[in-house]
């Protein structure tokens, strides 16, 4: 990835959270968390594809909050399951740094 990819990417996120932001106003109260988890999903496409050294746990974070997100309009506790491991996994990489 280059860096105009990269800082596409970035504006491309930036407008994503500013609009998400926005839509919250009216939007029913789970889908905050929605937002913040396609948000990090699409970052974690940004950062997989960078040379950071990490780019093998945001393809699999990722693929966990992918697979999972729309779970929130048919199986909230599904929902709320998908995110605990999400932060458990996050967390347990923080501790490798």
């Amino acid at each position: 990835m280059n860096d105009r990819e990269l800082y596409r990417g970035l504006f491309e996120l930036t407008g994503y959270m500013l609009t998400s932001a926005r839509g919250l106003i009216e939007e029913p109260q789970l889908y905050g968390p929605f937002r913040l988890l396609d948000g990090v999903s699409r970052l974690c496409g940004i950062l997989e594809k960078k040379e950071i050294g990490y780019g093998d746990f945001f393809s699999e974070l990722k693929e966990k909050i992918d697979e999972k997100k729309y779970t929130v309009i048919s199986d909230e506790d599904a929902f709320i399951r998908m995110m605990d491991d999400a932060v458990l996994d996050f967390t347990r990489k923080m501790k490798e740094l």
